[in-house]
């Protein structure tokens, strides 16, 4: 019997080692399939701004496939971050796709290896394709777009193969042609466009609006006028590009090239080394003076330059496809773009205003998601001064007094968890965000600075409105700081999907995470204008002029900023005006001062930060209103400390102030469940010393 018993578990053992072999056969051969199921690649089309536009490249070789193409990005110290696409992709199918990844996202995986993962519907990875550091070194050349009747003539615009210089990076340039049916197509991936002897007016509505929309988001325009300055200028907006002609000259005549030609004015030098006579060129005068913004004389090239939102035009006096050009040596032509890219370099404070940024919107945020140690007071308070005295006189009373050591620890655990039952009360049930949204008041483009909890443990995504086309990691530090994420592609923290109504930012919830800090760009309506009066402000203290808030939204305080001085005044209501030397004195200014960095500012009008007990106005408003002043300060085009470099040296400083008014319940950034905090801060210019709008 016991032998027949040993026989009977020899066999079983070895129908179930079989059977455990059949089935790790069967997952070996199946994953062995899905390995060479899906092909990808990850690559960067270029940088802008605010971040990266990355290409996404897939193919499918299996079954039809329906899922979701994720793009992780990890890092070193940071949380890594997913980017990801619905996606359906038929057998033998190949698709290709971009997404924008921020500049902070970037940042933060500097680590740069990258994944690329492929999930079906039920969210399991069926394959996962590794990459190196896409973001370094994944550009090897500088795409240059060309809308000419004369592709060919522009040839020498390759620079003979000389590099550019590219945020410190070196590039050779590569030419591609382009008409109105491909520009769709390859407008995303060049960082330059040269428009030059073609006539804009003959493109389509849209692709007029691509190639304007391009440049505001990041890209660089080149015009060549000439002889052929009438056709290559029209078309365009008079609010994106308002240049005229006033006429053009005859070659063998002075012409305004030839006459600044010389070293105070253009790169005289360069183009005589390159025996170029702007003498034997046909030269348009333009008249730019109804720009607005700062457009300027270039003093290293005959063009009118400036910047447009996050990009920039410049619109030089000759064409491109004038046979004298064709002097020019590679390194001249190389000096051209690097010009023109240089100049829209700012002097700045960003890490400085990035750091106060973060505390600034930490301060927004009042609530603590982990336990609300109010309960935690409270107990205490009650052991000592009830619980812990009537415990003694009761067992005094019972002669039990041996046991109070025994009590006093049971009721120290009953506490603990006492506060963690209670503070479970306390977490956030709901997605919750909050949020500053900063914008021009006249419309163009909005940043979007906020937080976000999760609901408990969950994973949990908040639908971002229509008009966001961006979404990462916000700025600065404290937000997402995580040690465990350290070169892993397996995991991640933030999430941004798009499944095809618009994009979904998420935290993938992680023990000691509580929050996470998210920036979002996309475009904004126009809410009115900000128009002022005769400003002025002196070192002696003189104030003057009106400021109107031609806006449609109650504002609870506005800011006057002129280079160090700030001004902040309370309520001004839509379509109100406010007299700045008037309303100083009968004290609705509730902030006046001077500073010298923007710590100065956070630590005197945030009163979390100072010593100050109260200074009068709301605090998280202000710390809303700073975070409005450091967007202004980066996108504003000429302010002090942000002049455009000109032949390495600072031009004349302009009178520029900045005006900055927040408002309370503004637009939502989310839609869908979620309970949200939004402030908004609409932004203007204004010269100083004179009527205009500061909308320009």
């Amino acid at each position: 019997m016991r032998k027949q018993l040993m026989k009977a578990a020899f066999t079983l053992l070895c129908v179930l080692s079989l059977l455990a072999g059949k089935e790790n056969n069967t997952v070996y051969a199946r994953e062995e399939r899905a390995a060479g199921t899906f092909t990808g690649d990850v690559a960067m089309l270029k940088q802008e701004d605010n971040g990266y536009v990355m290409q996404v490249t897939v193919g499918n070789s299996g079954a039809d496939f329906t899922g979701t193409v994720q793009v992780v990005f990890a890092g070193f110290d940071y949380g890594n971050c997913a980017y990801q696409t619905q996606i359906t992709l038929p057998s033998q199918g190949k698709k290709q796709f971009t997404f924008h990844i921020t500049d902070t996202a970037a940042d933060t995986t500097r680590g740069g290896l990258c994944a690329l993962n492929f999930l079906n519907e039920k969210g399991d990875v069926l394959q996962s394709i590794e990459f190196g550091n896409v973001l370094e070194h994944a550009v090897t050349e500088v795409s240059v777009g060309v809308l000419s009747e004369d592709f060919a003539g522009l040839s020498f615009l390759e620079a003979d193969g000389e590099a550019i210089d590219i945020r410190g990076r070196e590039f050779p340039v590569k030419l591609v042609e382009l008409n109105e049916e491909n520009l769709n197509k390859n407008l995303d991936g060049l960082y330059y466009l040269i428009i030059d002897q073609f006539d804009v007016s003959s493109l389509g509505d849209d692709s007029i609006e691509l190639i304007q929309g391009w440049v505001q988001d990041g890209g660089w325009l080149m015009v060549g006028t000439g002889e052929y300055a009438a056709q290559t200028l029209s078309g365009f907006d008079r609010n994106f590009l308002d240049v005229s002609i006033s006429g053009v000259s005859v070659p063998g005549e002075e012409n305004v090239a030839s006459v600044n030609a010389e070293p105070s004015g253009y790169s005289y030098s360069m183009y005589t080394n390159d025996g170029v006579d702007f003498t034997n060129m046909a030269i348009a005068e333009l008249d730019y003076s109804m720009i607005g913004g700062s457009f300027y004389d270039s003093s290293d090239n005959p063009a009118v330059c400036g910047p447009v939102n996050n990009g920039g035009i410049a619109v030089y006096f000759y064409s491109f496809s004038d046979a004298e050009l064709q002097k020019l040596s590679g390194y001249s032509v190389a000096s051209i773009y690097e010009e023109f890219n240089n100049f829209g370099y700012k002097y700045d404070e960003y890490s400085e205003w990035e750091y106060s940024r973060e505390r600034a919107l930490s301060f927004i945020d009042s609530i603590n998601t982990n336990v609300d140690f109010t309960w935690l007071k409270v107990m205490i308070l009650v052991y000592v001064v009830l619980v812990g005295p009537v415990l003694y006189l009761i067992l005094r009373k019972c002669r039990k007094c041996e046991w109070y050591w025994f009590c006093v620890p049971a009721l120290g655990v009953l506490f603990i968890v006492g506060v963690y039952f209670l503070g479970q009360g306390a977490r956030v049930k709901e997605a919750r965000v909050y949020s500053v949204t900063s914008q021009r008041a006249d419309g163009g483009s909005k940043d979007t600075y906020f937080l976000a909890y999760h609901a408990g443990t969950k994973p949990w995504d908040v639908r971002l409105r229509p008009e966001y086309e961006v979404a990462g990691p916000g700025s600065g530090g404290g937000g997402y700081y995580y040690g465990g994420y350290t070169r892993s592609v397996g995991d991640y923290f933030y999430t941004v999907s798009d499944d095809g109504d618009g994009l979904l930012a998420g935290i993938k919830p992680e023990e000691n995470f509580d929050s996470g800090s998210f920036f979002a760009g996309g475009s904004a309506e126009s809410r009115g204008q900000i128009s002022c009066e005769n400003l002025k402000y002196d070192r002696r203290g003189t104030v003057g002029g009106k400021i109107t808030n031609g806006t449609d939204c109650d504002m609870s305080y506005m800011a006057v900023w002129y280079q160090d001085n700030i001004m902040v005044f309370s309520d001004v209501k839509a379509g109100e005006t406010i007299d700045l030397k008037g309303d100083i004195q009968n004290g609705r200014c509730v902030f006046n001062g001077t500073f010298y960095s923007v710590d100065d500012l956070l630590y005197d009008m945030v009163s979390v930060y100072s010593y100050h007990a109260d200074l009068g106005y709301e605090q998280d408003d202000m710390a809303a209103l700073l975070i409005g002043m450091s967007v202004a300060d980066r996108e504003r085009t000429s302010a002090p400390d942000q002049i455009v470099i000109v032949n390495g040296a600072k031009p004349a400083e302009p009178d520029q102030a900045v005006i900055v008014g927040v408002v309370r319940d503004y637009d939502r950034v989310t839609e869908g469940k979620c309970s949200e905090t939004s402030y908004g801060c609409l932004y203007s210019y204004a010269e100083m010393g004179g009527r205009q709008n500061a909308s320009h």
